[in-house]
């Protein structure tokens, strides 16, 4: 039996917050805040001061939040949650104006601008549905797609056919209507495979220095996503794309949907004609069933203080596989036309929830908590791999954070996350269909696996995670108006790619062609099974920005990064091998550090608004490489490994016995043929850190009603980038 175990971090103790009242300012600082912000005139162009702007929305958890005008006729609402929102503008002797179903965006910043006319405030001119296309503040090239963008366009339900809507994001592979069924594919941006930083609800779970994430999601729980291509500011460490993604909220009102799709062979088509059957040629993988269900609810427990939802999901698929036999035909020969064809089957389970709870006016705590499976039980099917040889798959992951979102006065916001994201890879042929008479086998001159899978594999990766921020607004200006954010970060990432005994024997049969007679008993190959290896990195990372209005019209967004990345090994050990201690001894082995890294990454932006409606952006930056929980495994001596001996079928039942291997795995032993150490590579003190500099130019206008024209240049460089493969140092040319 296996068990899953996630440990979960005790962020609620982590969390400390300040409860302040009186203070009638925005909702704090959040992950995925958006901005809305203008200038109030006369008719003459005047700045009318002290002008009381009112904001609400079904997606505040308080009835409102109010603030005034400067002396300069501007206001400000920052952080604020996506959604529609209807803002309103009120000064003694002027008419009223109101903004109605006004769409803010994830991370976007709008500018509201309005002329207030001498009247009564009894007279209100109303103006509904016209939101802001361009974002004439921020520099980073983003899009956002909301809950209906992602409810309606045509594809797979996974966050990697998320990324693939964004301009100038491609995968390795498409997905077809999600026919992949979340299969993990990197992702680049502009032609470039680099790494992304992928936010769910403010936690990071791209693991290491993977291309994607890890952890399979399905969107139906999102209520909006926004995706940046380039341009990152200094709140992003890595060059690729930058993906905050929300999860749906409760509210007063009570919400809920659900839905279904199936499909059935007769739904599907393909291009085999009768000269390509007559050929023995028929469609590869054929899909036999299919079915998504959803299901999700929010709403209140207590009116703008308590809100929850809930949801879960369920894919699964069953489809065929050219030449995946559930077993040999009447012939008993496996690759034989006679061969009974097996399906291979993929399930991907999801539950999520999330509770925010108003404090107080200027206190918000929210938490969010996701678990997904993916399950397939024929994993590694295939013409060579039949059914009996492959592995129960089961991919349990885990989401959870606490947000603490305060206002202290109204130009100083806090934030403070904490949480964990990791997910467990568990291939276990025991649970399928291994038995312990039937050994792993593999024939040479065909190809083909039989018998139970070989190896039971078991990989961790867990990720603890904890962020703080502050964001000032100071009250006077220094050659424009400025707003200040420093925050710090830090990451304890672990991971362990660990292998378990078998049922059947750690080792493999191998029989070859030899003499003329096919299926002959010819070497064996055995592991050093059960190891269970550890590595970790810890990131500890400080940023400072400043996004300074220059002028109404000219903003630049500066900032500096700094990180400091330790790669290492703990101190570790293992057991002697099960089934072949004398070859494989138990060991302990010290502590590694592998690598650590400490750099400063400048960044700048400009943006120089045409209008409101058009803008001209440039943007300069410096982006680390992560080194990840992963690159310590190059050294890890306690780590998987296997020898290869010549095997001597002495009584020819084409099983093995003792005494018919000879495991001597010195130059003389008379069956060794070759070992693979668990590891045999070797430190570079002088190994840099890779890092990639990126300028970028763009011209955006907005065309009409939530319609928006882009053009732009980006230019990547790529700086010091390394293999692990390379010259054996240890065996030189000479």
């Amino acid at each position: 039996m296996t068990t899953w175990r996630f440990r979960h971090w005790p962020v609620v103790a982590a969390v400390a917050w300040l409860s302040l009242a009186g203070f009638d300012a925005a909702l704090a600082q959040s992950v995925a805040s958006g901005t809305i912000h203008g200038t109030i005139k006369d008719e003459t162009g005047g700045s009318l001061p002290g002008v009381t702007a009112t904001l609400t929305s079904p997606s505040l958890q308080v009835p409102q939040i109010t603030t005034t005008t400067d002396t300069q006729g501007d206001y400000r609402f920052v952080d604020l949650p996506a959604g529609t929102y209807r803002l309103k503008f009120e000064l003694s002797g002027f008419t009223s104006v109101v903004r109605e179903d006004l769409r803010l965006t994830v991370g976007f910043v709008a500018r509201i601008d309005a002329l207030l006319k001498v009247g009564g405030l009894e007279e209100t001119l109303t103006v509904s549905g016209q939101s802001p296309v361009v974002d004439v503040s921020s520099t980073s090239a983003s899009v956002a797609f909301t809950k209906e963008v992602l409810d309606t366009v045509p594809r797979g339900r996974d966050l990697q056919d998320v990324f693939t809507m964004a301009p100038g994001v491609t995968s390795a592979t498409p997905d077809v209507g999600g026919s992949t069924m979340a299969q993990r594919q990197n992702v680049s941006s502009y032609g470039v495979a680099s790494q992304p930083k992928l936010q769910v609800e403010g936690m990071n779970i791209t693991m290491g220095a993977d291309q994607n994430t890890p952890i399979y999601f399905n969107d139906n729980t999102l209520e909006e996503v926004q995706i940046k291509t380039s341009g990152n500011d200094a709140e992003v460490s890595v060059p690729g794309i930058s993906m905050v993604a929300v999860l749906k909220s409760g509210g007063n009102t009570f919400h809920g949907a659900y839905a279904g799709a199936a499909e059935s062979p007769r739904l599907q088509a393909d291009n085999i004609d009768a000269a390509l059957r007559a050929q023995q040629l028929t469609a590869t993988s054929p899909l036999k069933t299919f079915y998504d269900v959803s299901a999700d609810l929010g709403g209140r427990i207590v009116r703008d203080t308590l809100w929850f939802y809930g949801a879960y999901s369920r894919q699964a698929k069953s489809e065929g596989a050219l030449g995946f036999a559930s077993g040999p035909g009447p012939d008993g020969k496996y690759l034989s036309a006679d061969d009974p064809l097996a399906d291979a089957q993929t399930f991907l389970s999801q539950y999520s929830a999330k509770v925010s709870y108003q404090i107080s006016r200027n206190n918000r705590l929210v938490y969010a908590w996701q678990r997904g499976t993916k399950a397939q039980p024929q994993n590694g099917s295939g013409r060579f791999v039949p059914l009996e040889a492959t592995r129960d798959y089961k991919n349990p992951t885990a989401i959870q954070k606490v947000e603490l979102q305060s206002t202290l006065t109204p130009r100083l916001l806090v934030n403070v996350v904490g949480g964990y994201s990791g997910y467990v890879t568990d291939y276990d042929a025991a649970r399928s269909y291994a038995r312990a008479d039937v050994p792993s086998r593999l024939d040479l001159e065909t190809g083909l696996a039989t018998g139970s899978h070989p190896l039971h594999q078991n990989k961790t990766r867990d990720r603890f995670q904890s962020e703080g921020s502050v964001s000032f607004f100071p009250d006077r200006s220094v050659a424009g108006r400025h707003e200040l954010k420093t925050g710090v970060m830090v990451y304890r990432d672990k991971s362990s790619d660990g292998y378990s005994n078998n049922v059947q024997g750690n080792y493999i049969l191998i029989t070859d062609k030899i003499g003329g007679v096919s299926g002959t008993p010819s070497q064996i190959r055995v592991y050093n099974t059960p190891v269970v290896p550890a590595d970790n990195e810890d990131t500890y990372a400080w940023y400072l920005k400043d996004t300074w209005r220059v002028t109404n019209s000219l903003t630049a967004n500066l900032g500096v990064r700094w990180e400091r990345q330790h790669s290492y090994l703990p101190a570790q050990s293992r057991d002697a091998a099960r089934d072949f201690p004398a070859l494989f001894p138990a060991g302990t082995f010290p502590r590694i550090d592998a690598q650590t890294w400490n750099r400063a990454a400048p960044r700048t932006g400009i943006a120089w608004d045409l209008g409101g409606k058009s803008v001209v952006k440039a943007t300069f930056g410096l982006y680390n490489y992560i080194l990840g929980d992963t690159f310590a495994d190059t050294y890890n001596a306690n780590a998987t490994a296997n020898a290869v001996f010549r095997w001597h079928d002495l009584n020819s039942d084409k099983l093995y016995q003792p005494g018919e291997v000879n495991f001597d795995t010195s130059s003389s032993g008379p069956d060794f043929v070759t070992i693979t150490a668990a590891s045999s590579s070797v430190l570079n003190p002088a190994l840099r850190q890779p890092k990639t500099w990126e300028t970028t130019a763009s011209f955006e206008r907005e065309l009409a009603p939530n319609l928006g024209f882009r053009t732009m240049y980006v230019h990547r460089r790529l700086v010091d980038y390394f293999d692990s493969t390379g010259p054996n140092i240890k065996r030189p040319y000479s």
